[in-house]
Parts: structure tokens; C-alpha cells; sequence
């Protein structure tokens, strides 16, 4: 059975930060991919470790509940989400002593994951520095200041259609240049279910207000039609586009419009790449991996890892 949450480390009752011996980067840290959307930091001297006997840690603050979300961090101000009994909340962390600033509910139903593997605060936060957007498996998607008024809310189940995904939607949006980007890649878990419900977005992360949203068809079945991952920003000097993995497929979209500049499939077998006969459970969970020129394609069910050439992926479009 897959574990969505899997792919980032469960929040802990209590929020850990490096000493100030070992300082923490000194960039802000907008989204859980980081400040180039490719999980880098610049900084050396960061602690790899952690212990309860206080090695490396600065301070510690009980949280209200658990999530698969990464926090952000802008400044002296750390923003994180997670549940308080059957609410959805987004906080605000004092950097420097862990001191709660404020606390905001943004939505209800919370769902635990069975054996602990996850909720419904899985998909992770993005600031600008002036903003703070969260998204929530329950499809709550909303803006608040950085000191917690709220700008806009809405439901994505009521604008794009409703999350029909197993696990609730754990996938975290791209915040870039002004933009959310989200991939929406779910549908009925039915054999004999056609009914296709991917969906990528683009909004106006300033007002929430739709810029397009396209239909992403495939093949998939089944499970297949699921996707825990999230979608991705790829940049170079000359090219740039984002990157959605799921349902049996990555595709490349172009930011303005978001027209499918490429498609890979050739990962549920028996195809090139695995040799395993066609497997409907085989669904996404982990994320694509980013480095200029090429793309690390993680799948499902012991199947491949794909390192995708960027230039390939252009010139060769299915």
C-alpha cells in the first residue's frame, strides 16, 4: 500500500533548530524545494544531525498535531501547517526562540492516514515574504499576510472538480514568480471507470484568481490515476517549464500557457524501461528530482528510476 506521506519527514509534536553554534542558512527558504526549486542550499556548516540531549538544537515548541509538510522560513519567521484535532491550521514560529506569533484555522475534516503515515496537512507551505499559502488534502487552498490576515480562500474540489485520490491530496503547489501552479492527478480507483480528472492550474497566487487550467489525459487505470507527487518548476539559461508527474507519465507545460511541450510513458511495463508486466497499483508518490539539464523520474512498485536529458525529452515528445 503506498505512504504518501513518505516523501517528507513527518512534523514531530516539537519543531528543532540548529544552534547557534552551527548556523542555519542564511537564505529564506520560500518552499520545500528551496530558494531554486532544486532542494539546494548554498550554505556550509549546516548540522546533519539532531539529538533529544540538546545537540544542535536551539530550541524546541510543541505543535498542535502532525503533517508530511516541510515548514518555510522568510527572515525571523518560520510558517508550517498541521492539524489541531479535526481543524487545518497554518502558524507562524519565531525563529529565534520558538515562540507561536499567531495561529490560523483554514479549514476542517482532518484525516489521519492509517498507521500514522500521514494527514491532511501533507502538501507544504510557500512565502513570498509578504504572503503565506497553504494547501490541504481536504482542497482548501488559501493566502494569508505573514502576520495571519487572511487575502483569499477557496476550494479546489468546487473549481476543478472533486479530489477523488485515496489518500486526500498531498501534492504541494509551485509558488514562482507571482504564480501557484498545481497539479491535480486523481480519479475513480475503478477498473471499469474511464473518467479522467487530471487537471493542471495556474492561478494569480495574489488574488487566487484562475490564469488557465488544462486537462492532462492519459491512459492510466486504476490506481494509476493517482499521484502523491508535486509538480516542479525545471529553469535553465535558455528554457523553463514545469515539470507534473503522474498517472503513468511526466509532462512538461509551458508557464504562460501551460501547453504540453512533452510527455515521457515509457515507465509501467513491459515497456524499455522495466521489464515488469503493466501493473494498475503502479501509482506516483515521490517527486522528480531537478538539476539543470535533467530530470530524475522516481516510479512506483519497484520499477525504474529515469534520469531524463532535458534536450530528449524536447526533441522526442510522445
Amino acid at each position: 500500500m503506498p505512504r504518501p506521506a513518505c516523501r517528507r519527514v513527518l512534523v514531530p509534536l516539537a519543531l528543532l533548530l540548529a544552534s547557534a553554534a552551527c548556523p542555519v542558512a542564511a537564505d529564506n527558504w520560500p518552499g520545500w524545494r528551496g530558494p531554486h526549486h532544486d532542494h539546494t542550499a548554498p550554505d556550509a556548516g549546516i548540522p546533519l544531525d539532531w539529538s533529544k540531549e540538546g545537540k544542535h538544537v536551539a530550541w524546541r515548541t510543541p505543535l498542535p498535531g502532525q503533517a508530511g509538510a516541510t515548514p518555510c522560513v522568510w527572515g525571523e519567521r518560520i510558517f508550517l501547517t498541521s492539524n489541531d484535532g479535526d481543524d487545518l491550521v497554518v502558524l507562524a514560529v519565531a525563529a529565534d526562540d520558538g515562540r507561536i506569533l499567531w495561529k490560523r484555522k483554514v479549514g476542517s475534516g482532518n484525516q489521519d492516514a492509517r498507521s500514522g503515515e500521514g494527514n491532511s496537512a501533507s502538501p507544504s507551505p510557500s512565502t513570498d515574504g509578504r504572503h503565506v499559502w497553504t494547501f490541504f488534502g481536504t482542497g482548501i487552498l488559501a493566502c494569508h499576510t505573514v502576520d495571519g490576515e487572511e487575502v483569499w480562500r477557496s476550494d479546489v474540489n468546487e473549481r476543478f472538480g472533486r479530489i477523488d485520490l485515496q489518500f486526500g491530496m498531498t501534492s504541494t503547489p509551485v509558488l514562482d514568480g507571482g504564480s501557484l501552479y498545481l497539479q491535480l492527478i486523481h480519479g475513480p480507483m475503478k477498473l471499469d471507470d474511464q473518467t479522467r480528472t487530471g487537471k493542471v492550474v495556474k492561478l494569480d497566487a495574489a488574488t487566487g484568481a484562475t490564469v488557465w487550467e488544462i486537462d492532462r489525459p492519459t491512459d492510466a487505470q486504476f490506481e494509476c490515476k493517482h499521484s502523491y507527487a508535486s509538480p516542479a518548476i525545471y529553469r535553465d539559461d535558455t528554457r523553463e517549464f514545469l515539470v507534473v508527474h503522474g498517472a503513468d507519465c511526466t509532462t512538461g507545460h509551458g508557464l504562460a500557457d501551460g501547453g504540453e511541450l512533452w510527455r515521457f510513458g515509457r515507465v509501467n511495463g513491459p515497456t524499455e524501461t522495466n521489464p515488469k508486466p503493466h501493473d494498475p497499483t503502479f501509482r506516483f508518490v515521490a517527486s522528480p528530482g531537478i538539476v539543470p539539464g535533467l530530470i530524475v523520474l522516481p516510479t512506483a512498485k519497484g520499477g525504474p528510476t529515469v534520469a531524463l536529458r532535458v534536450s530528449y525529452a524536447l526533441s522526442r515528445s510522445e
